[in-house]
């Protein structure tokens, strides 16, 4: 039987960590979906506004989808997950594929089936950014926070002892799964829709960053930066973090909240420079403002150092001041990148090189597990 034959029998059942705001993660399980359209998505949580984005997809929630539609912020109910994971069942297949960076990795494969686990990312606030999750909770409750999330972690060892392969979505990610889980894992980046993010218009005179406004990204030290150097900075997003944002702003900042992905292509477009100052896993937005022509200036640290190629899609930063931000201004001022060559290496990771990358590898271990 030829590996073709194999795949038009496995039956592919598809998993994501929840669907309550459209990000990253949300555009690769899409992807996943397009690849196996007929496959149900299980997750968490789901909204209806982001299910639209879903292209008519079947998505089976959790337990906890009740206690969402009383309280919509999941981060509120937390704790209950592994007690909700436990009983949560998946239909019987024979692939399980999830897309987490978080918890529906552990949740229980059925009978016979195997389990891939893409990972964005061994679940942050446990592993590589516990001090940031201490001090999103009151003082007094950090004590038992601590105490729960050792017992999680331990948890969280055990129920990824049962995944059978791992995909990470980067080498930054690849190391963390090997550190913290002590497992090998698939590379296989992400992928950017270099069909739709294209150029739309002219450039202008200004500088942008978008995403969700949350405090780890470090937004608030580029605006007092921009403050410092009185030049335009646009704004995209929203998020807990905006008012605070808005308060040590001057007139050269303006805010446009959340936008449309179209009217977003055209920020991208008229931009002289993405700024991209957080750590990520890896990090689409640096691959679109690529795709439409548009350099980014990056940390030098994680995903960014996968995604843009210092001198020629943008510039690499070890931190951001006034001092290091200063010369490339003048540099990208000057014109400096070439649109092609920027299109050229967003195109390496399009949606058609990710989604044959993926069938491939659904394919090569269906293939040895049925041998």
């Amino acid at each position: 039987m030829n590996s073709d034959q194999n795949q038009k029998q496995a039956k592919i059942v598809l998993a994501h960590d929840s669907f309550t705001q459209f990000g990253g993660g949300e555009r690769v399980i899409k992807a996943m979906h397009e690849i196996y359209p007929k496959s149900p998505i299980y997750a968490l949580a789901s909204s209806p506004k982001v299910e639209t984005y879903l292209d008519g997809a079947i998505i089976k929630t959790s337990s906890l989808q009740k206690l969402y539609k009383l309280f919509p912020h999941l981060q509120m109910w937390f704790v209950f997950v592994p007690i909700v994971l436990k009983f949560f069942k998946i239909e019987n297949t024979d692939v399980l594929l999830s897309s987490s960076s978080a918890y529906i990795k552990g949740v229980k494969k059925p009978a016979g089936s195997i389990h891939i686990n893409y990972c964005h990312t061994p679940t942050r606030f446990l592993w590589n950014d516990v001090v940031y999750a201490e001090g999103e909770v009151h003082p007094f409750l950090r004590p038992f926070m601590r105490i729960y999330f050792s017992w999680l972690r331990r948890w969280d060892l055990r129920t990824v002892s049962k995944i059978d392969y791992f995909i990470a979505n980067s080498k930054e990610v690849q190391k963390r799964i090997k550190r913290y889980y002590d497992r090998d894992s698939e590379l296989i980046y992400p992928s950017v829709d270099t069909e739709f993010w294209k150029p739309t218009i002219e450039k202008q005179d200004y500088f942008l960053i978008a995403g969700r406004i949350t405090p780890y990204k470090g937004y608030d030290t580029i605006i007092k930066i921009f403050n410092e150097l009185k030049l335009p900075l646009h704004v995209i997003g929203e998020g807990r973090n905006q008012n605070y944002l808005k308060s040590i702003a001057k007139p050269n900042v303006r805010f446009y909240g959340k936008v449309s992905d179209e009217a977003l292509r055209d920020q991208y477009s008229g931009a002289l420079a993405f700024i991209y100052p957080q750590v990520e896993d890896f990090g689409l937005m640096p691959l679109e403002a690529s795709s439409c022509g548009t350099p980014t200036i990056a940390l030098a640290k994680a995903g960014s150092l996968e995604t843009v190629v210092g001198g020629e899609t943008g510039e690499l930063l070890e931190e951001f001041s006034v001092k290091t931000l200063q010369p490339v201004i003048q540099k990208i001022s000057e014109h400096k990148y070439h649109t092609e060559l920027m299109q050229s290496h967003a195109q390496k990771f399009s949606k058609q090189e990710f989604q044959s990358k993926i069938k491939q590898f659904v394919e090569q271990v269906t293939n040895a597990h049925n041998r």
